[in-house]
C-alpha cells in the first residue's frame, strides 16, 4: 500500500456501478482513460495491457487516498 502511484502509472477504481481505469500525474491527480467496465477482471485486464506496453505498474484504490500495487511492469 502507498500514497499516490508515480507519474504515469495506470490505476483502477470502483465508482459504485463499474470499474473505471485512470492514470497519474505525479502530482495526485488522475485523468481518465476508460470507464464503465462492469467486471473488474476485464478493467485489470485492460489496465495490465496498457501498462505493460508503457512499462509502468497498475494500482487499485483501496480506500480515500490509499492504492494497492495490482501488477508491477517497471524494468
Amino acid at each position: 500500500m502507498t500514497l499516490p502511484p508515480p507519474e504515469h502509472d495506470y490505476v483502477i477504481s470502483f465508482t459504485g456501478f463499474s470499474w473505471s481505469v485512470r492514470r497519474s500525474n505525479g502530482v495526485g491527480a488522475f485523468f481518465s482513460v476508460s470507464e464503465g467496465n462492469r467486471d473488474r477482471k476485464i478493467a485489470v485486464e485492460k489496465v495490465a495491457s496498457l501498462a505493460e506496453s508503457d512499462h509502468t505498474d497498475v494500482w487499485e484504490t483501496v480506500g480515500n487516498g490509499t492504492f494497492w500495487r495490482l501488477r508491477r511492469f517497471r524494468p
